[in-house]
């Protein structure tokens, strides 16, 4: 005979009665509910629940975020429970058939993470089109990005004009000027320098 058993996460300050409530109407005795607390990521439960499962049980879940709090920590534990120990998972808030809940360890548990996959690369491209047009935006609204210019003092050209002499090193005058080499070579390549008094 398969047996249900239910598997659940709560923090410290929320109630279980209700996902509790949620298991018992499905069949799922208090003795085969595992909780974990949201604040124990070592989810001692869940790997308890792992060592009683058997081929042909179901695992209930009242929500799938009960399973981890990102896509991956989600896929590795359904993976877990429905490949590696060829049970069922279902979960009370999705609304599939029946027919489809009693095929959870199969063929919805493929459709289930193929949607979450695609709901997870399709929120990545999502998110980086709108930092794309952010970025846009605000540079049609003349907004600069990254550390503003060092601005050039007096002693530039004095400087300038000893390295071009011969008598100082690249890393000598920006020793000098307390700048890189890199933004030392900048300032003498620029011909429209940012300059602080005028040069």
């Amino acid at each position: 005979m398969n047996d249900f058993y239910g598997y659940m996460r709560i923090s410290e300050d929320q109630s279980e009665e209700k996902q509790i409530f949620a298991l018992r109407e499905y069949g799922v005795e208090d003795s085969c509910i595992y909780k974990d607390r949201l604040e124990d990521l070592n989810y001692p439960a869940y790997y308890d629940l792992l060592d009683v499962i058997r081929p042909g049980d179901t695992v209930v879940l009242r929500s799938l975020d009960q399973l981890g709090d990102n896509y991956e920590n989600i896929i590795s534990k359904w993976e877990k429970v429905t490949k590696e120990h060829d049970a069922a998972i279902v979960v009370l808030d999705m609304e599939l058939p029946d027919m489809a809940k009693a095929l959870s360890g199969q063929f919805v548990s493929e459709f289930v993470l193929d949607v979450m996959n695609y709901v997870e690369q399709n929120r990545k491209v999502l998110r980086r089109q709108k930092q794309r047009e952010g970025i846009r935006a605000a540079h049609e609204r003349g907004v600069k990005f990254g550390s503003p210019p060092k601005m050039v003092p007096e002693e530039f050209k004095i400087i300038k004009r000893e390295y071009e002499q011969g008598r100082l090193t690249v890393t000598d005058a920006a020793a000098r000027l307390h700048i890189s080499r890199a933004t030392f070579r900048k300032w003498m390549k620029n011909e429209e320098i940012i300059q602080k008094g005028g040069f």
